[in-house]
């Protein structure tokens, strides 16, 4: 389904082709609009191409970066973090800052010793 966000409806499910992604789940049940950050992260950084255009096709530029801006910037890995900062024009300085915070945070799984 290709929308844009003034036309997306919260009954709205993801298309069939997204399913892989969210395989833990039950993908039939997610909807683009009460579950947008989810999606977005869920594909932005494990995403396969197609995706990642559906993802633009889908969500506003403005929405992109609202999710990165709120979210993204916490929870993405540094180098998807920049990619998408990068496409959806993040200015040079705030990516650098934003991947820069996310390459020194301690991450769950580095923390942990095996015994």
């Amino acid at each position: 389904m290709e929308t844009t966000e003034g036309t997306l409806k919260d009954g709205s499910h993801i298309p069939e082709f997204l399913f892989p992604l969210f395989w833990e789940y039950e993908p039939e049940n997610i909807h683009i609009v009460r579950h947008a950050d989810f999606v977005m992260g869920r594909i932005m950084e494990t995403g396969t191409w197609e995706s990642m255009l559906w993802l633009r096709r889908t969500y506003s530029r403005e929405r992109l970066i609202s999710f990165l801006e709120k979210r993204g910037r916490r929870v993405l890995p540094p180098r998807e973090l920049n990619y998408w900062a990068l496409i959806s024009g993040i200015s040079r300085q705030k990516r650098e800052d934003w991947v820069m915070e996310s390459r020194n945070k301690t991450h769950v799984w580095g923390a942990k010793h095996a015994h």
